[in-house]
């Protein structure tokens, strides 16, 4: 309930609780006590004064709980709110550090946005978008350097990725930042050479994307969109290729060893699948 509607409410209570009180003061008194005989003026007038001053205590007994109710819910509202702005706080301060110019700063983004996801699921599809927006920002395909710097650049790498690069895809292979049935568009990724043994990313897309000499062993693909991938000297054995499109890809080289695929799957035109069917 917003703000200004629980104040209006409260408001309008109160004017309600306000009118009881009068109609109770000004009336009740002379029903309660009644008709009595043999009681003389001034005995009646102390006797509805006597109900009056009791009505009176009950009442502001009921004001003071309800003002002590209004305020729980107030305080209770300011905590959210508070609570709301500094995880809005800490989803601007990661965004800005996926933006470092270091790669430590930008890796730490990586893990703040996994770890926000966590406490508030509601960011998770925000992290999700930003996480794989940051993979096609930062390796991007074609390579929009210099080769012979990302030759270079790439020796000194773990694991074939840097490790910004390398934690996002983490991140997404863990799915606590995927909602169910969101996809993880990645397409136009240079990821050559990069170590991604076990992939686990659901609905991933890597249409048009660089995997030359990537290690794929037993990676969950099924569904996956490969459309114009490179997988050239890829490492795809035992992968689950279920369902996946790999329409125009590229497998020369590709060791495809125990792979399993089906029916379902869509293989390059020209291209003898293996024979490991499920």
């Amino acid at each position: 309930m917003r703000p200004a509607r629980t104040v209006a409410l409260a408001l309008l209570a109160f004017v309600l609780l306000g009118v009881v009180v009068a109609v109770c003061v000004v009336l009740g008194p002379s029903r309660i006590v009644g008709p009595r005989p043999g009681l003389t003026a001034a005995e009646r007038l102390k006797a509805e004064n006597d109900v009056r001053s009791t009505l009176l205590q009950g009442l502001g007994g009921v004001l003071a709980v309800s003002g002590v109710a209004l305020g729980a819910v107030m305080t209770l509202r300011q905590v959210r709110a508070n609570r709301e702005g500094h995880t809005i706080g800490l989803f601007t301060k990661a965004i800005d550090q996926l933006a470092g110019d270091q790669v430590s700063v930008r890796h730490g983004g990586v893990y703040a946005l996994e770890l926000l996801s966590d406490l508030d699921p509601r960011y998770g599809g925000h992290a999700h978008a930003l996480l794989t927006a940051f993979v096609r920002q930062r390796a991007p395909w074609p390579p929009v350097r210099p080769e012979a710097e990302l030759r270079e650049e790439r020796s000194r790498y773990h694991g074939g990725l840097a490790d910004d690069v390398g934690a996002a895809l983490a991140v997404l292979g863990r799915r606590s930042v995927i909602t169910d049935g969101a996809s993880s568009e990645l397409e136009r990724a240079d990821l050559r050479g990069a170590e991604l043994d076990g992939l686990d990313i659901p609905s991933v897309c890597f249409a048009h994307s660089n995997l030359d000499g990537a290690s794929l062993v037993g990676a969950k693909l099924g569904g996956a969109t490969l459309q114009q991938a490179s997988l050239r000297d890829a490492d795809l054995s035992r992968a689950d290729l279920r369902s996946a499109d790999l329409t125009g890809a590229r497998l020369d080289g590709a060791d495809l060893t125990g792979v399993i695929a089906d029916d379902t799957t869509r293989w390059p035109e020209g291209f003898t699948p293996p024979g490991n069917r499920a």
